[in-house]
């Protein structure tokens, strides 16, 4: 199911890293206390069948690396087709309802945090949602012919990431994955791909 509409974003700093020049070799990291940032714009969505997704992928952990995956297969699909830069769309997994919202945790794994930025119940009410929103205040006029091409934009970012060579997953289809990933039962790049069937890309759709 998919979806478009005014959405409110609101971005939270919690802390930083230390990157080495050249390398790239996290050198430390820290907390800090910035102001939160707001945005009200606008936003295509989708939704997946909370039983059919069950179902396909019933290790919640999985399905929320599944959704990071497809919404960066989405992100870059969806600026290609747009003929903008990433930077001009945003991102983001989280609740139907707004209850929590997912994001990539420090130990390179999928997460779910609350409102309040700390560790969210995975047990709590399960309705993961993918966002791709104008990155500007009030939109630009990205995210609706986004919206009428939402199942054409699906099935693309789907052949993104099954056509792509690699085997776990990389930062060409589902972003980057942690050593050993390829050997998971489960892959980063399969869970991404079954999210995407069942966002209207494949044969495992479910309505």
């Amino acid at each position: 199911m998919s979806a478009h509409g005014e959405v409110h974003l609101v971005r939270r700093f919690p802390g930083y890293k230390k990157i080495r020049y050249y390398t790239h070799d996290n050198v430390g990291y820290g907390n800090i206390n910035l102001p939160d940032q707001e945005l009200h714009t606008t936003a295509v969505w989708w939704q997946a069948n909370p039983r059919v997704l069950e179902a396909a992928l019933p290790q919640r952990q999985l399905a929320i690396e599944g959704f990071l995956g497809a919404a960066y297969a989405l992100h870059h699909v969806a600026a290609l087709r747009s003929m903008a830069e990433l930077r001009d769309l945003g991102r983001a997994v989280g609740d139907g309802e707004g209850a929590w919202f997912a994001t990539v945790g420090p130990d390179g794994r999928g997460q779910l945090r609350g409102l309040d930025g700390e560790a969210a119940d995975l047990e709590a009410g399960f309705e993961p949602t993918v966002f791709l929103y104008d990155n500007y205040p009030g939109g630009i006029g990205l995210s609706a012919p986004l919206f009428d091409e939402a199942k054409c934009l699906v099935g693309d970012a789907l052949g993104l990431v099954t056509g792509c060579p690699c085997t776990g997953g990389c930062p060409a289809c589902v972003g980057p994955v942690l050593p050993g990933d390829e050997g998971r039962e489960v892959t980063p790049k399969a869970a991404a791909a079954r999210v995407l069937g069942l966002l209207g890309g494949g044969p495992d759709h479910g309505a």
